[in-house]
């Protein structure tokens, strides 16, 4: 308890120390890395977190947020690494987790789809595509060092931390394969692209990425999907040729013919409907364009903001939300959040090489409301980073564009690196704590449902347990299970949930609090795996054969038989015999079949003694209640079933005389296995008419 009450302060003081209790709503606080430009990082050891380990200045790295509220950073422009980093919002530290931190690495690819601790993504930066799959794999697609653009797809599994090369080539620069629009096929492609930061994810897993650059002066407005389950790509909508123009139709009336114009480097969100949204981007000059794109009718909606290429936009008040409020046009706005409330959130930009911003808004995509709600319209105001981990109202990051960004499981919106007025990269953090008064949203006034579960992959008459994720205090939970019995659960944490039939199913999980309802489906979240079929033993004299499995594991009256892993086994005595087997998913069927080795007698475990066990390797073997023979074979197995020892005892007589050493008529045999290492091993004992197998452990 001592431990436990000392463990609990020390990770108190620690948190004190990295979030300092003066953070106030409507403030900027930097809470690590360098205020100074062009910093280097400290690698550290990988894989072990420490307060002095920091990525080095980065411009346009990748970024993920991962399901347990864990941010995850991959290489960048500046850095121009294949370093994999990941941070833990609660103790304010960096870990060091993949790649090697050489300059232009041309990574490991290994064998498409296959995962190995090898495998780790060449170098990148420039936009590189990002997404965070149901299951919580972190996705990555092309990027570029320099004019060297990629159209390489990778999934890396947080629990095994391996890379995986799903799909694309290993080479750059490779041309798009378009196929037919709204046809999936296994050799359509995107394409090697950059600057494509506009990708979502559906309520079926699948992976979404719109426009980008591809080349120099040829910006993108193709919209494709990719299935995870069938590793096709579709193009989905948009033109096929580069530079092509928009569509607006009128604003706010979706047409099939609508199309935001070819674009690259802008931001992107997913409402609480699904719907996928985009802002800004440049085409020769800037967007303040907001689209809406509806996966389920693939339609596009002109939504706010102008259709004229390079807008000043108009800034109103500062936390004063208007219908008539835009941001000025602008490119890079990498810098984009959603909060509890399903709000959007953005900062900064370019809105020429020379000019960047440090404006902070907000937007509702159902009241269509834009909110100013930090900084300022004026460009190029240079960052004023305070203390370290101690917000003030004075603090901000300055203008800066190509920043990576994420949110805590609080609410609070962090930002990293990327290019300020000087044109020089950085790798300061940034927290920033919204003002509710400002922008209208709690979080914890709003629930939102989240969850996990024992297992997601399981062979058929199998059960699982769930656990609630959830947030915002929720006082009712509503589960339902498609495929499992039993089918739906309003308790918090269901347990025993049994799925008997294969296939696939969704999840769902609907939590309600004071403030409201929220639900969650996850899509195919469950595999449930087919028992393979009962295998049929077949016997030849004495060896028993199964059917064709992918693993087997022979038991004797339900007990293992130690290295009897075989499709064949040749039995040693009469008894009960089963063959275990297994498929490739791990699922397992059985049979049994009782063996009599004919002319052999039946013998008590009381009629055999070995004594003394454990021993030290020197026991005897004593005979008892009639055992008759001419000749007895005794042999020692290790436990892979290996034979280590053996010898031969000639007899006349039975086993009721007074002696038995050697070459005398006896009941007993002394054993010396004292030079054998320690262990579990098996004595076999072999007569005319007995065959019995004893357990013994030797230890030293």
């Amino acid at each position: 308890m001592k431990n436990l009450l000392f463990s609990c302060l020390i990770s108190y003081v620690l948190n004190l120390i990295s979030f300092p209790s003066n953070a106030q709503q409507g403030e900027w606080t930097w809470m690590k890395g360098s205020n100074t430009a062009a910093a280097l990082g400290v690698l550290g050891t990988q894989g072990v977190e420490a307060t002095a380990n920091t990525p080095g200045a980065t411009y346009e790295g990748a970024e993920w947020t991962d399901l347990d509220g864990n941010f995850w950073l991959f290489g960048g422009t500046t850095a121009q690494n294949d370093v994999l980093w990941k941070y833990n919002p609660a103790t304010n530290n960096w870990t060091w987790m993949k790649g090697t931190g050489i300059y232009n690495d041309a990574g490991s690819f290994g064998t498409l789809g296959v995962p190995a601790m090898s495998n780790h993504p060449p170098a990148r930066g420039y936009g590189a595509a990002t997404w965070v799959g149901a299951d919580g794999d972190l996705w990555l697609y092309g990027g570029a060092p320099d004019v060297f653009y990629k159209c390489d797809l990778w999934k890396y599994n947080i629990a095994t931390n391996m890379w995986t090369w799903m799909s694309g080539s290993s080479a750059t620069n490779v041309p798009a394969i378009y196929g037919t629009q709204g046809i999936p096929s296994p050799t359509n492609t995107p394409g090697s692209r950059c600057e494509s930061s506009a990708t979502w994810v559906d309520s079926l897993g699948n992976l979404w990425i719109f426009g980008g650059y591809k080349q120099t002066g040829a910006q993108l407005n193709d919209l494709w999907k990719y299935d995870i389950i069938t590793n096709e790509w579709t193009w989905m909508s948009g033109s096929n040729v580069a530079n092509a123009p928009g569509s607006y139709g009128v604003k706010g009336v979706t047409d099939p013919s609508n199309v935001p114009g070819a674009r690259d480097a802008y931001c992107s969100w997913k409402d609480n409907s699904g719907n996928f949204w985009l802002f800004g981007g440049l085409s020769y000059n800037t967007f303040n364009d907001m689209w809406m794109y509806n996966p389920a009718t693939n339609n596009w909606t002109w939504m706010s903001g102008t259709n004229v290429l390079s807008d000043p936009g108009h800034y109103g008040s500062l936390c004063s939300p208007s219908v008539d409020n835009i941001p000025a046009g602008r490119w890079e706005n990498r810098a984009r959040w959603k909060d509890a409330c399903g709000k959007f959130w953005m900062y900064g930009g370019l809105w020429s090489l020379t000019l960047k911003y440090n404006d902070l808004w907000n937007f509702d995509p159902v009241t269509l409301e834009w909110t100013l709600a930090n900084g300022d319209s004026l460009p190029n105001a240079n960052p004023d980073f305070g203390t370290i981990g101690v917000s003030a109202p004075t603090n901000h990051p300055g203008a800066r564009a190509g920043v990576v960004s994420w949110r805590n499981n609080n609410g609070d919106l962090f930002l990293f690196g990327g290019f300020v007025i000087s044109s020089n990269s950085y790798n300061d953090l940034w927290r920033f704590v919204p003002d509710t008064t400002c922008t209208a949203c709690n979080q914890n006034n709003f629930v939102h449902s989240n969850l996990s579960s024992s297992d997601t992959i399981l062979c058929e008459k199998f059960c699982i347990d769930y656990f609630d994720l959830s947030t915002g205090n929720p006082v009712s939970w509503q589960w339902n299970f498609p495929g499992g019995d039993p089918s739906s659960s309003t308790d918090p944490n269901p347990v025993n949930i049994c799925y008997d039939v294969p296939g696939v199913y969704d999840v769902t999980l609907i939590t309600t609090s004071a403030n409201g309802t929220d639900t969650l489906t996850l899509n195919d979240y469950i595999t449930v795996n087919a028992t393979p079929p009962f295998p049929v033993i077949t016997q030849v004299g004495y060896t028993l054969t199964s059917t064709s499995a992918t693993a087997y594991q022979w038991q004797l009256n339900s007990i293992d038989i130690p290295g009897a892993t075989n499709q064949s086994y040749t039995i040693l005595q009469s008894g009960y015999y089963t063959v275990v087997v297994s498929d490739s998913n791990g699922c397992v069927n059985s049979a049994s079949i009782k063996v009599t080795i004919s002319g052999i007698d039946e013998v008590s475990d009381a009629n055999i003694s070995i004594y003394p066990n454990p021993s030290s390797g020197s026991f005897v073997i004593e005979l008892s209640g009639g055992f008759i023979a001419d000749e007895v074979s005794i042999y020692v197995l290790n436990t892979l079933g290996q034979k280590v020892f053996s010898f031969e005892e000639s007899r006349s007589i039975g086993i009721n005389a007074d002696d038995f050493s050697e070459g005398v008529h006896s009941n007993k045999k002394e054993v010396d296995l004292s030079d054998f290492a320690s262990g579990i091993y098996f004595i076999g004992i072999k007569s005319q008419k007995i065959l019995v197998l004893k357990k013994i452990l030797i230890t030293h």
